[in-house]
Parts: C-alpha cells; structure tokens; sequence
C-alpha cells in the first residue's frame, strides 16, 4: 500500500479549497461578491470564507491583527487573500508567502507582520508581470479582482508560488508585540473589537507583572472574565488571543477610555515574577 504523506504545499487540483477573504470593502458594494464570482469562474469547487470585509478603510495595522488571531483555525491549505490596499495602483509590490500549513497573498504594506513575527516562512515572492494571469485589462483600483482574486484560486488549484513571480525578502518587523526583553518600552493598541474592548499587542505572559495606562489612565485591577469586574471600571483580561485586554462590564472600554487605536498604551511597571 502506498503510503500516505502530509500536504503541506498548499491545495491539489480538483480538491475543494478554502480561501479565506480579507478586505476593507464593507458588505454595501459589490466588491467582495465580484472578487468571489472571479475566483469561482476559475475553481468551481473552491471553498470561500470571509474572515472580515468591515476593516476600517486602508487601515494595515487592524488587519494584520486580524488576520493574525485567526489564521492558525483554519485548515491546512487555506489560501489567505488579503486586500487592505492604501497603494493600490502604485508601485507596490503584492507578495505570495507560503508557510508550512498555509498561503497567504496579500499587498507589500505590513499586512503579514504579524504572522511573519510568528511563523516560519518557508517561501516568499512578489508577484511579477500580472497581466499573465489576472483579468485583463487590470484596473487601476480594483486590483481585489483582477489580480488578488484570480492569483487566489489558481494558489488554490495547486500552483506553485514561483510560477507567479520571483523570490523577494519580506521585511519581518522585530518586536511586533511587546517585549521588555528587545528593548520595548511601551505597548500598542493593535484593535478595538465590536464590543469596544482594547486589544493590546502585549502577551499573555506579562498579565501579573505590568501596570498599564491608556492616554492617561492607569488600569491596574485584573479580572478573569467580564463577569467579575465592578461596573464602570476599567480592568485588564486576558483575552482569546492570549493578548492583554482592557475591558468595561457591560460598557465600551473605548468609549469610556474615550481611546482609539492610536491612544498611547504606555507600561508602568514589570516584575520579574
């Protein structure tokens, strides 16, 4: 019996495929759904998911968070296309990056820091020539459907990466999150949720060590879950993507912070235990 290996080089051709869709474009126009039917025409038995289209207009930083808390769920094979794109129709190059479960595809903006913080890239290209495979003519603000979308589904029928460009050094950022151990001195707001919670880009590991202020309050009361926080008061949780979080029972930490994701998130204090 021959035997069975591990795919770890993405979809096979004829394999129902998961392409997981990422984009600004909001659920009102028809952006999402044109790119869908594009990829569709190509790979019939592609299997789509949206991850999100309501990231804030050409915000990278929200999206790559975004990103980063889900893409390790899916499974083995996934092509992530990803379309936060402020440089669409400019100069800047779109990468295809592969790791050892997944693909990802996205614009050279800082959308794959995070994942690239941590995963091991195994391959990395910047697409060159797309008028080989896109739609054809490609305009110049919709690059989501005539090159995302068609490089989407032909990663998904079992492609390989080099046939769409060549090899190109993706930038990896080097302290993503925070990390006093790399010389960070203070932390980042990386998203605020539907719920207002603040999303920090510190780890699960400083939770009993540090002191946090946002703008210029001091949140210091830590909670296990939301229940156990005193009404009104801004406290600190560990949140699913094993991130700190600040948190207000039955309230917008936002809000009642009045922060947004460029509030200063300064650390007061870490301990070594």
């Amino acid at each position: 019996m021959k035997k069975r290996t591990r795919q770890t080089r993405g979809a096979t051709k004829g394999r129902q495929s998961v392409i997981a869709l990422l984009t600004d474009f909001g659920d009102r126009d028809h952006y999402v759904g044109t790119m869908k039917g594009v990829i569709l025409s190509m790979n019939p038995r592609a299997r789509i998911v949206d991850i999100t289209h309501n990231v804030l207009p050409q915000n990278v930083e929200e999206a790559a968070y975004l990103l980063w808390a889900c893409y390790r769920y899916f499974p083995q094979g996934t092509v992530f296309t990803c379309v936060v794109d402020p440089g669409v129709g400019t100069e800047r190059k779109i990468v295809c990056v592969g790791t050892d479960q997944y693909r990802l595809i996205a614009p050279d903006n800082g959308l794959l820091n995070l994942i690239a913080h941590q995963e091991t890239i195994r391959e990395s290209i910047a697409v060159v020539d797309p008028h080989r495979f896109g739609l054809q003519p490609i305009s110049a603000t919709f690059h989501g459907r005539d090159i995302f979308a068609p490089l989407a589904a032909q990663v998904s029928l079992g492609k390989p990466l080099t046939k769409f460009g060549k090899h190109y050094d993706l930038t990896i950022p080097s302290a993503a999150f925070y990390e006093p151990e790399r010389g960070a001195t203070n932390g980042r707001i990386l998203h605020i949720d539907h719920f207002g919670n603040i999303v920090t880009n510190i780890p699960e590991k400083y939770f009993g060590r540090c002191t946090i202020k946002v703008g210029k309050i001091v949140i210091s009361t830590r909670i296990a879950s939301y229940s156990e926080a005193p009404e009104g008061l801004p406290c600190m949780m560990i949140g699913s993507s094993r991130l700190i979080e600040v948190a207000v029972r039955n309230d917008s930490a936002a809000k009642v912070l009045n922060a947004n994701r460029t509030t200063p998130l300064s650390i007061l204090k870490t301990s070594e235990h």
